[in-house]
C-alpha cells in the first residue's frame, strides 16, 4: 500500500506563509487527509519546486472540490473561480488572499497531471462492509459485482482522437467499475477509450481485486469460457446471468431444480455446434468448467393488475445445492442491480445529470475521472460510517442527502473538524430513505424533444464569431398621408 511511503507528519503541516495549503474539503477532509495528499504528489514527482499561489496540495483538493460540486447547479458545472471560492471560503479574507484566475487553475491542473490523483483514488478505494453490515454478504460471500457504461467527455479533437466517438456524439470514455454491493464502495475501477477497451479487457485490469471470499455478480455480457476461468484463479465465485441461447446440456439434475453442466472451450463448443446442427451427438461429455445452472421466472404485478413475466438463466461456481438452493441464488442475483444505483449515485447524483466531462485535454480527462471516483468513494465512506451508527442497512441513508450535506460542510468554517464530522452524520441520519419497497422500472426511451437535425462531426461548422449590424428600416407613407 502506499501508505507505508508516507511522509513525516513535519513535512506536511501547513506553512503559515502559505494560507493555500489549507484548503480542503470540509467533512470529506477526513476520507482525503493532506498528509495522503502529500505522499501521492511526492510519489508522482509533481512537488512544486518553488513557492506558488496554489501549491500542489491546494491543486489536488480543487480538482477534487470539481467533482464534489459539479452537480450543485442544475444547469452546468460551477466554474473553476466558483469551485475555489467555495473551498476557500472565510480563508481568503482571514489571509487577504486574491481569487486565482481561470487561467491559472486551468495552468495548474495541467502541471499536477494525472497520476497523484489515481495513486490517491488507488489509496482510498476498497470494500467497507464489516461482518455485521446488512445486505453485504450471502452465503458466507461478500457480494460484489462489475459492469460499465460510458461517461461523455468535451467535444476536442484531442478526447476524440484518445477515446474515441460512437454515434456521432461526444468522445466517450468506457468506465468498468468492481463495487460492493451492500455500501456501493468501489473495490476497484478501470477505464480507457471506448472505441478502444470492450467490458471484456477492462474486465482483465480488475482481476487482482477479486479474492477468495467474494461472490462476483455479472449481467450475461460477461459470459465466456476464457474471462470464467480467469476469475475462476483468483479464488472468486461467481453468479452470472447467461443467454438464453447458450446451450448448456444437464450433466447432473440436482433436488432442487438446477443441474450441472459444462462450459465449453471455444473449440469444443464449436465442434457440438456443429453434430447438433447436423441431428446426431458426438457422445461424449465437452471440456470445459463444471458450473450449476439455475433457470427461472420471474412475475411482476403492478398495481393496475397487469403482469409480466421474465425467464431467467444463471450460471454459478456455487454448485452445491444445500450450501445454496436455487431459490435463494435466485433472490440474491438481484443484488446485481446495486451496481446500477451505484452508476445512478455518480453520474447523475453526483456528476449532474446529462453533465459530461468537462476537461479538454485527454491527460485531465484521466485527472478529473479518478478524482471524480476519489470523491465518490469518500462520499460512500461517510454514508457507511451514518448507517454504522444506529445499525441500519446502508440502503437507508440517501447519497443525495450525503452529497449536499458534504458540499454544505466544504463551505463553512464554523465548527472544529471532529465537531462538523459529527454534525454531517446528524444530518444525514435525519433524512433517511424509507425501506425498499418492490418496484418496476421499463426500460424505454422517452420521445425526442425536438426533431432538429443530428449535428454531424465530419460536416465543417460555421465560425461562432460574428458581427452584427443593425439597420432602421424607414417605412414610405402611404399616398393617404401626403400632403
Amino acid at each position: 500500500m502506499l501508505a507505508q511511503f508516507a511522509t513525516p507528519r513535519s513535512s506536511v503541516e501547513e506553512a503559515p506563509d502559505r494560507p493555500m495549503c489549507s484548503v480542503g474539503l470540509g467533512v470529506l477532509t477526513d476520507e482525503i487527509p493532506p498528509e495522503f495528499v502529500d505522499e501521492v504528489v511526492e510519489l508522482s514527482g509533481c512537488r512544486e519546486k518553488r513557492h506558488r499561489l496554489l501549491p500542489a496540495r491546494a491543486v489536488v483538493y480543487f480538482v477534487l472540490g470539481l467533482c464534489l460540486f459539479s452537480g450543485a447547479d442544475s444547469a452546468a458545472p460551477p466554474g473553476y473561480r466558483s469551485v475555489m471560492r467555495w473551498l476557500t471560503n472565510g480563508l481568503r479574507h482571514l489571509h487577504g488572499l486574491a481569487l486565482p484566475t481561470s487561467s491559472a487553475l486551468t495552468k495548474a491542473r495541467q502541471r499536477l497531471g494525472s497520476k497523484p490523483l489515481e495513486l490517491l483514488f488507488d489509496l482510498r478505494r476498497g470494500p467497507l462492509a464489516g461482518p455485521g453490515t446488512k445486505g453485504a454478504f450471502a452465503f458466507g460471500l461478500r457480494l460484489v459485482a462489475w459492469d460499465g457504461t460510458g461517461l461523455d467527455a468535451a467535444d476536442t479533437p484531442e478526447n476524440a482522437a484518445e477515446f474515441g466517438v460512437t454515434q456521432g456524439g461526444n468522445p466517450q470514455v468506457r468506465l468498468l467499475a468492481l463495487i460492493e454491493c451492500g455500501t456501493h464502495a468501489l473495490i476497484d475501477a478501470a477505464f480507457d477509450g471506448v472505441t478502444k477497451a470492450s467490458e471484456h479487457k477492462l474486465a482483465r485490469r480488475l482481476l487482482h481485486a477479486l479474492n477468495a471470499g467474494m461472490l462476483l455478480l455479472a449481467d450475461r455480457n460477461f459470459a465466456g469460457h476464457e474471462l470464467w476461468g480467469m476469475v475462476t484463479a483468483t479464488g472468486s465465485d461467481m453468479l452470472w446471468r447467461i443467454k438464453k441461447n447458450l446451450v448448456f446440456p444437464a450433466v447432473e439434475i440436482l433436488p432442487d431444480g438446477s443441474f450441472l453442466s459444462i462450459m465449453p472451450t471455444p473449440a469444443e463448443n464449436l465442434r457440438h455446434g456443429i453434430a447438433r446442427a447436423r441431428g446426431r451427438s458426438l457422445g461424449r461429455t465437452p471440456h470445459g468448467h463444471l458450473v450449476r445452472i439455475i433457470e427461472y421466472t420471474v412475475t411482476i404485478k403492478t398495481a393496475d393488475g397487469r403482469t409480466r413475466t421474465e425467464p431467467f438463466r444463471l450460471v454459478t461456481t456455487l454448485l452445491d445445492h444445500e450450501q445454496a438452493p436455487a431459490a435463494e441464488i435466485a433472490a440474491v442475483y438481484h443484488e446485481r442491480w446495486e451496481i446500477e444505483n451505484g452508476y445512478g449515485e455518480l453520474k447523475t447524483r453526483l456528476r449532474g445529470a446529462a453533465f459530461i466531462l468537462r476537461s479538454k485535454l485527454p491527460e485531465l480527462v484521466c485527472q478529473e475521472l479518478f478524482a471524480l471516483l476519489a470523491v465518490y468513494q469518500a462520499l460512500c465512506t461517510l454514508k457507511c460510517e451514518a448507517a454504522l451508527a444506529v445499525g441500519i442497512d446502508p440502503d437507508r441513508v440517501s447519497f443525495t442527502v450525503t452529497v449536499r450535506v458534504a458540499r454544505d460542510h466544504a463551505v463553512s468554517t464554523s465548527a472544529k473538524p471532529a465537531q462538523a464530522r459529527r454534525n454531517a452524520v446528524r444530518d444525514i441520519l435525519d433524512d433517511l430513505l424509507p425501506r425498499r419497497r418492490d418496484r418496476q422500472c421499463e426500460r424505454v426511451k422517452k420521445p425526442a424533444k425536438n426533431t432538429f437535425p443530428t449535428k454531424k462531426r465530419d460536416t465543417a461548422q460555421p465560425a461562432t464569431k460574428a458581427s452584427y449590424k443593425i439597420k432602421i428600416l424607414r417605412k414610405a407613407p402611404s399616398p393617404a398621408q401626403m400632403p
